[in-house]
């Protein structure tokens, strides 16, 4: 017997009802972001050197020798390679750990977060480009200190156009956080509709809440280390330690105001830029006793309020679990 399918009006009241308005709201107000690298890391196992090196030294055991396969010269690479994982380090310092590899960015935020990884992909890019024209270079000359490694080390070293090619960045193109397309379930039966957006609904609002959870876990660690430092007689903080504390606090009252609405966020970030965030540059704390005093009770504080608050039960709704999505009760409404 075929199953009637649902009116595009029904489906949407079923979106409507099941949906929670936590799970709306961070849809319109998060988007999804990513970068794909690739690298020519320039280390390999010499395998016939390795067992050159196990006989000669009688050791019945398997052996590994990684080298760098351009000698001296490796630290020319590893300029290279430490901008294009500058990349990723950015990804992560500039927006909300969401499921591996993709990170959430605030709506409009997403301008700003596109042309900082943009930027650096053009600094990454511009460093290789500089690298390759001498790649024959680096190679002949760490030839010559390669010894009786030398061939096999050959063996392994790509030409300068298929390492130009083993090295890209993508900045994949932002997603919606996923909103469930209700008219490719047209011909699925009212009865296991509901289930089945109750079901969507549960998976994105537990990711929420663990990018919830990494939001705090990133202040906390911003301002766990300011504690630290500041209950020191002499700190030592480079600037860079405010400007990661203060995107941190960004994000709280991002989360706060794009997700589920929690004040206590809000009021964290508060304290966190009135009165942790005291000083302008972080060796004021070195010669002013008093705001290091203050922003060191204050970061306190808030340490001890981000763990409270990481133990409190969620403010947006979980959907409870369905045993009929497991037990066949859906199945059989869709057969």
């Amino acid at each position: 017997m075929k199953k009637k399918p649902i009116h595009i009006d029904a489906m949407t009241q079923i979106e409507q009802d099941s949906v929670s308005d936590a799970t709306k709201m961070a849809a319109a107000n998060f988007m999804i972001l990513s970068v794909s690298l690739g690298k020519f890391e320039g280390v390999k196992n010499l395998k016939k050197a390795a067992a050159a090196a196990a006989k000669a030294a009688n050791a019945n055991c398997p052996a590994r020798l990684e080298v760098p396969l351009l000698g001296e010269y490796h630290t020319e690479l590893k300029s290279v390679l430490s901008e294009y994982n500058k990349m990723r380090t950015l990804l992560d310092k500039i927006t909300i750990r969401y499921e591996s590899p993709e990170k959430l960015g605030f709506v409009a935020e997403i301008p700003r977060i596109l042309k900082q990884l943009n930027d650096q992909k053009t600094i990454a890019e511009n460093c290789l480009a500089t690298f390759l024209p001498e790649y024959d270079r680096y190679v002949k000359a760490s030839q010559e200190s390669q010894g009786l490694w030398a061939k096999e080390v050959k063996s392994h070293l790509p030409s300068a156009e298929e390492i130009a090619s083993q090295f890209y960045i993508r900045i994949n193109d932002p997603k919606p956080v996923p909103a469930m397309d209700m008219a490719t379930y047209g011909c699925i039966p009212t009865s296991a509709m509901g289930k089945i957006v109750i079901a969507s609904n549960k998976k994105l609002a537990i990711k929420l809440e663990q990018a919830k959870s990494n939001t705090m876990d990133k202040a906390l660690k911003a301002v766990e280390k300011i504690v630290t430092q500041l209950s020191k007689d002499a700190p030592r903080m480079h600037d860079s330690v405010i400007e990661h504390t203060k995107i941190a606090s960004k994000e709280l009252r991002n989360m706060a105001d794009g997700y589920d609405g929690d004040i206590r966020l809000s009021k964290i970030a508060d304290v966190i830029d009135k009165e942790v965030i005291n000083v302008q540059q972080a060796n004021q704390w070195g010669v002013n006793e008093t705001k290091k005093a203050q922003a060191c009770a204050a970061a306190q504080k808030t340490v001890n309020n981000l763990k409270a608050l990481k133990k409190a039960a969620p403010i947006a709704d979980i959907p409870a679990d369905d045993d009929t999505l497991l037990t066949g009760g859906m199945l059989a409404d869709i057969l």
